[in-house]
């Protein structure tokens, strides 16, 4: 009876008590061995993110706003032109600032500088190069980009975490053996948050020339990886 009773008060009490934390030890009786592997998998890009924007100059705050709000207002119109949705466009930065020059030790106004900038996502990479032509003439006074990447890499992430297992298992096997032991049993594991993601490309930057050839784009390959942490306990 008094067994039960003390099972009865045990579950009364877990109801009423906020719910704790355990922390589960694993005792290897072997030697361990502690590895961090990264792997990657490669894929075709389909997506590009960049930044562009307007700065003007103007004597006053009013005329340094009014002209870039009419200069921005062409860019963002020619990103949805080129097929770009409204949910892929962001603003990032709006600022409004003095500019002097110095000369002779003295500082002279030289008027209002506004800026506006945007981020922005092409999903149709063969309108790339036309795209940044486009927006030179449309007043664009910045670029950023483009920054490449896949719109839906979760299938991808799952293949790189497949790699990294695989190799991470490999290696601790090879070192068990090398040891006089015949395999290894997973302990712990640890996926490290922001594993590697994309590279930025470099990109030739230039405007359309006379005989209408746009700016040189390559998207290349980009390598989507995973690193975790294991313990391998090494056993006969």
């Amino acid at each position: 009876m008094r067994k039960l009773i003390i099972a009865a008060l045990f579950a009364t009490g877990s109801l009423a008590t906020p719910a704790v934390a355990t922390e589960v030890s694993i005792i290897a009786t072997n030697p361990v061995i502690d590895l961090s592997v990264t792997e990657y998998v490669e894929t075709t890009p389909d997506v590009a993110t960049f930044s562009t924007g307007v700065q003007t100059l103007a004597p006053t705050a009013n005329e340094a706003i009014r002209q870039n709000n009419t200069q921005m207002s062409a860019v963002t119109a020619r990103l949805k032109k080129l097929g770009i949705a409204d949910k892929d466009i962001q603003t990032t930065q709006i600022s409004l600032n003095q500019q002097f020059d110095y000369a002779d030790g003295r500082q002279v106004f030289r008027g209002f500088v506004a800026s506006n900038s945007v981020s922005a996502k092409l999903r149709d990479l063969k309108k790339l190069p036309q795209f940044l032509d486009a927006l030179a003439s449309d007043g664009a006074t910045n670029f950023n980009g483009p920054m490449f990447s896949v719109d839906d890499d979760s299938k991808l992430r799952e293949a790189a975490r497949d790699k990294t297992w695989n190799s991470a298992v490999r290696r601790a096997e090879a070192i068990a053996r090398k040891a006089g032991y015949a395999n290894v049993r997973v302990l712990r594991v640890e996926e490290q948050s922001g594993e590697p993601g994309y590279p930025m490309p470099m990109i030739e930057m230039r405007a359309a020339d006379a005989a209408g050839k746009a700016t040189p784009i390559a998207p290349g390959q980009i390598r989507i990886g995973s690193t975790m942490n294991f313990t391998f306990e090494i056993v006969k």
